[in-house]
C-alpha cells in the first residue's frame, strides 16, 4: 500500500533533489581532468585510470536498480538522504587515499551511495509533481543540473587539480554534501510503495556480476570473463523473468516506449558519457595541454550541453519527447564523426566544433528518455522506472569508458585511438536514432 506524507512543496524540495543529484552525477566527470595527475603521482598504468572512473559506474550500474527499489519499500526520503550521507564519506576517503588501491575502493563506495542519491532523486520530483506537463518541466530542470554535472565537472576540476591538488575534487563536496542533507530533512516529504518495493538479492548479485565481469574483460581483454559475464547475464535475465518481484522489471520491455528508452539510455552511456574523459586525457597528452587549459578547452562542450538541457524539458513537453529525441541523437552522432577532422595540428576553432555538437545532442537527449521511459507507468512504479533507466545509461557509461579507451589507448597515436572511438561511437548512435524514431513512430 502506497504511503506518502502530505507536505507542502517546499523551495527546499527541488533545492535538496538537485543540489544532491548535481553531486552524485559531478564525480562521474570532474575525475576526467585530474587523471594524468593521478597517473603521474601514484604511478598508475593508463587501465589503473579507467578503473578510476569505472570503479564508480560499474558500482552505480550495478546497484542503481536496488536503490531505486529500496526508496519505493522504505522511504524514498529516507534512503535518498542516507545516499547522500555515504556519498559525503566516500568522497572524503577519496581525497585522502594514499594509494591506488583505495582510491579506487572509495570510487566504489562512492558509485553504491550514488544508486540511491540518483534514482531517488528522480523519484522524489515524479511523486511530488504528478501532473505530465508540470512533471515534464521538473524532469527537465533536473536533466539541466545532470548535464551541468556531467560536463562541468571538467571545466572546474582543472583549476581546482592545478590549485590545489587532485584529491580537491573530492574534498570540495563535503560541503555540498552537508548542505544537500540539511535541505533535504527540512523540505523533502516521505512517500513510500512497499508493495512495489521487494528486494531481490539474486537479482543484485547476478546484476553486479555480469556488468562487473564484461568492463573488466574489455579493459583487460579477457575473452574468459567476457564468457563468465555473458553466462552472468542469461542466468540474471532467467532469475528475473521468475522472480516475484524483480530487481529488473524485465516484461516492462514489453511496452515499446519503455524498450526504447531503456535502449537508448545505454547507447547514449556508451557513446557520449566517456567523451569527457577522453578528451581531457587527448588535449593534456597529445595537445600538452593543463588540466586548467583543458576545462577551458571544452567549454563549448559545457555550455551548449548546460543551454540545451535546460530547454530540453519544455521542448519535449511542447513538441513531445517522441521528436525531440531522435534530433538529438542524430546531433551527437554528427558531433562524434566531426572528430574525424581533428589531430593535433589543428586550430582551436576546429575542435570547437565536435565539442559543441556533441554537447548540443546529448543536452537535447538526455530529459526525452527520462520522460519516454516513465510515460504511461503508475507512479509506484518510478523509483524502479528511473532506476532502470539510468542504470542503463550507467551500465553503456562503464563499458563506453572500457571500450572506447581501449580503442584510444590502443591506436597508433592518440589521434587515431580517438578517431576510432568517435567513429565506433557515431556508428552506435546513428543505429539507435534508426530503432529509436521508428519504434516510437510505430508506439503513437
Amino acid at each position: 500500500m502506497s504511503q506518502t506524507k502530505i507536505v507542502a512543496r517546499s523551495p527546499l524540495l527541488a533545492i535538496a533533489v538537485f543540489v544532491g543529484s548535481f553531486m552524485a552525477l559531478l564525480d562521474a566527470s570532474v575525475v576526467s581532468v585530474a587523471l594524468p595527475t593521478i597517473q603521474r603521482e601514484l604511478h598508475a598504468e593508463f587501465t589503473d585510470l579507467q578503473w578510476i572512473v569505472d570503479g564508480y559506474t560499474v558500482a552505480l550500474s550495478a546497484v542503481i536498480l536496488t536503490g531505486g527499489t529500496l526508496g519505493d519499500r522504505y522511504g524514498r526520503k529516507r534512503i535518498y538522504l542516507g545516499g547522500l550521507a555515504v556519498f559525503t564519506l566516500a568522497s572524503l576517503v577519496c581525497g585522502l587515499a594514499p594509494t591506488l588501491e583505495l582510491l579506487i575502493a572509495a570510487r566504489v563506495a562512492q558509485g553504491v551511495a550514488a544508486a540511491a542519491v540518483i534514482p531517488g532523486g528522480i523519484a522524489l520530483l515524479a511523486h511530488a509533481y504528478p501532473e505530465p506537463r508540470e512533471r515534464a518541466r521538473m524532469l527537465g530542470a533536473w536533466g539541466a543540473v545532470a548535464g551541468c554535472a556531467l560536463v562541468i565537472g571538467p571545466l572546474i576540476g582543472g583549476p581546482i587539480t592545478d590549485a590545489f591538488g587532485w584529491p580537491a575534487i573530492f574534498l570540495v563536496n563535503l560541503p555540498i554534501g552537508v548542505f544537500a542533507v540539511f535541505a533535504g530533512r527540512r523540505g523533502l516529504g516521505e512517500s513510500s510503495d512497499p508493495a512495489h518495493g521487494a528486494l531481490d538479492l539474486p537479482g543484485q548479485v547476478l546484476g553486479a556480476l555480469w556488468i562487473g565481469a564484461f568492463t573488466y574483460a574489455v579493459i583487460a581483454s579477457n575473452a574468459v570473463v567476457a564468457v563468465l559475464g555473458a553466462l552472468g547475464l542469461a542466468a540474471f535475465i532467467v532469475v528475473e523473468l521468475r522472480a516475484p518481484h524483480p530487481m529488473l522489471p524485465i516484461r516492462l520491455f514489453g511496452k515499446p516506449r519503455f524498450a526504447t528508452s531503456i535502449f537508448t539510455s545505454f547507447v547514449i552511456g556508451f557513446a557520449c558519457y566517456p567523451l569527457p574523459i577522453l578528451i581531457a586525457v587527448y588535449l593534456q597528452q597529445a595537445w600538452g595541454s593543463t588540466a586548467s587549459t583543458t576545462g577551458v578547452q571544452m567549454l563549448p562542450y559545457v555550455v551548449a550541453n548546460a543551454l540545451l538541457a535546460f530547454f530540453s524539458g519544455r521542448l519535449a513537453a511542447r513538441f513531445t519527447a517522441e521528436r525531440v529525441l531522435p534530433i538529438g541523437l542524430v546531433i551527437t552522432a554528427a558531433g562524434s564523426f566531426a572528430f574525424l577532422l581533428v589531430d593535433t595540428t589543428s586550430p582551436y576553432w576546429l575542435l570547437s566544433v565536435p565539442l559543441a555538437l556533441s554537447g548540443i545532442g546529448l543536452g537535447l537527449s538526455i530529459t526525452p528518455t527520462n520522460v519516454v521511459g516513465l510515460a504511461g507507468l503508475p507512479v509506484q512504479r518510478t523509483g524502479t522506472a528511473a532506476g532502470t533507466v539510468n542504470a542503463a545509461r550507467q551500465v553503456g557509461m562503464a563499458l563506453g569508458v572500457a571500450a572506447l579507451g581501449a580503442l584510444l589507448d590502443h591506436g597508433s597515436t592518440l589521434t587515431t585511438g580517438l578517431q576510432t572511438a568517435m567513429s565506433v561511437a557515431g556508428a552506435a548512435l546513428l543505429a539507435v536514432t534508426v530503432l529509436t524514431a521508428t519504434t516510437l513512430r510505430r508506439a503513437g
